[in-house]
């Protein structure tokens, strides 16, 4: 049984609210994993409270490449603000009564496109994980939310000390240099999951002076990728989702020692047996994928017992039990997502329900991409099916909106 841990509040409202962005593609980039866009929105999508339909509630168009990765923060004077990556940008937008978004401003992250996002927990500084730079980027925030002019720092070289070789080449080959790919904040540390250097990397944050100072780095095991990383509202333990063994490693984070980490387990996000029944190249997700299954997304559970890991070929979400006196994992359940290759997806405030991003255009079929909904049971961890569900041409990224007063 999953071990116990803190009672979750429940809420009680009418219904739930996301934000998915979505548009018309009119193509794809030269390494075929990436689309262009023709038009593209975020729109405001409404589920109700039984998990029984979504719909979209209101639109606003997008005048460029729709976001990768939304956040969500509440600035200083007090408002929700979404912060969305598009492109070599970060955008924000108001959040009013009813969810409606309203684009206020953009600013450049003063390098090549960012891939994740994150603020830290007070609402002064906003960073991002540039993976085609090898970078990070600090952006101040203001006390309205606005973001101000960004510094950027260097990732350094890949994990194949001294290539020279351009994007493909190399022993797994897109660790051919750094690649920052995720961020988040912990205590006074930023960490940095960087696919190409295959390492978390931790920055102390100077908030006296908006910057950022190296601290340290952990190296994981060979070839696995470091994507996105999360913490326990405690700080204690970390979760690494490896995206390219689809991996997952449980790290220990000490905090008397700067927020030095160090591992404690690595399990597979998929189920046993799965990968090495699955070789043939021809059956992988598309050509830039190098294995039948790249992992991409992990989220916590709001009272830290469970985490959840997106697996792109597979094409579930692996819901993994906390033992709270081992701090290990255990795999409880592998939840078809329903499509392929599920990229975002996101969790409600109160943690009921699981929204997935679907991409089968990624996979280069002429289905439309999808958005589905799982109910979670909140004493076991496990996913279920709803009957919500959304289709558009193409998807880019879903995230959860905030709770109103109004719901209920």
């Amino acid at each position: 049984m999953p071990p116990a841990g803190p009672m979750v509040r429940r809420m009680t409202q009418t219904h739930y609210d996301f934000c998915v962005a979505a548009g018309q593609p009119s193509g794809r980039d030269a390494t075929g994993g990436g689309q262009q866009w023709a038009a593209s929105a975020l729109y405001t999508c409404r589920l109700v409270a039984d998990g029984s339909a979504i719909d979209i509630v209101s639109s606003t168009e997008l005048p460029s490449t729709p976001p990768g990765y939304m956040t969500l923060a509440r600035t200083r004077s007090g408002e929700q603000m979404l912060y969305v990556t598009s492109g070599k940008e970060v955008r924000w937008f108001s959040i009013d009564d009813q969810n409606e978004l309203t684009p206020l401003g953009s600013v450049p992250t003063g390098t090549e496109s960012a891939s994740h996002l994150c603020t830290d927990p007070d609402g002064r500084l906003l960073f991002t994980a540039n993976y085609g730079s090898g970078s990070v980027s600090l952006i101040p925030i203001a006390e309205d939310g606005t973001l101000g002019e960004a510094k950027v720092y260097s990732h350094g070289p890949g994990a194949h000390a001294g290539a020279e070789g351009t994007w493909g080449d190399g022993p797994q080959f897109r660790q051919e240099s750094a690649h920052p790919h995720g961020v988040v904040v912990c205590g006074e540390q930023l960490y940095v999951a960087d696919l190409g250097t295959n390492q978390v990397v931790c920055w102390t944050i100077d908030l006296d002076n908006n910057a950022l100072e190296a601290a340290s780095a952990i190296t994981v095991h060979d070839l696995a990728g470091p994507r996105h990383i999360q913490f326990t509202s405690d700080g204690e333990l970390g979760f690494v989702l490896n995206e390219l063994d689809n991996t997952v490693c449980v790290l220990r984070r000490d905090a008397t020692k700067g927020g030095e980490l160090s591992l404690v387990q690595t399990l597979s996000s998929l189920p046993e047996g799965w990968a090495e029944a699955h070789t043939d190249p021809a059956t992988f997700p598309n050509e830039v994928y190098s294995k039948p299954s790249h992992a991409s997304e992990l989220l916590l559970s709001p009272d830290d017992r469970f985490v959840y890991a997106s697996n792109r070929g597979h094409d579930s979400v692996a819901v993994f039990a906390l033992d709270p006196s081992t701090q290990k994992l255990t795999p409880v359940q592998f939840e078809p997502t329903r499509g392929r290759i599920p990229w975002v997806f996101c969790l409600s405030a109160d943690g009921r329900f699981v929204v997935v991003q679907n991409n089968h255009t990624r996979a280069s079929e002429a289905r439309p991409d999808s958005v589905v909904v799982f109910q979670r049971d909140e004493s076991t961890g496990l996913l279920r099916l709803a009957e919500a569900r959304l289709e558009f041409p193409t998807v880019s990224s879903v995230w959860a909106l905030p709770v109103k007063a109004s719901h209920g």
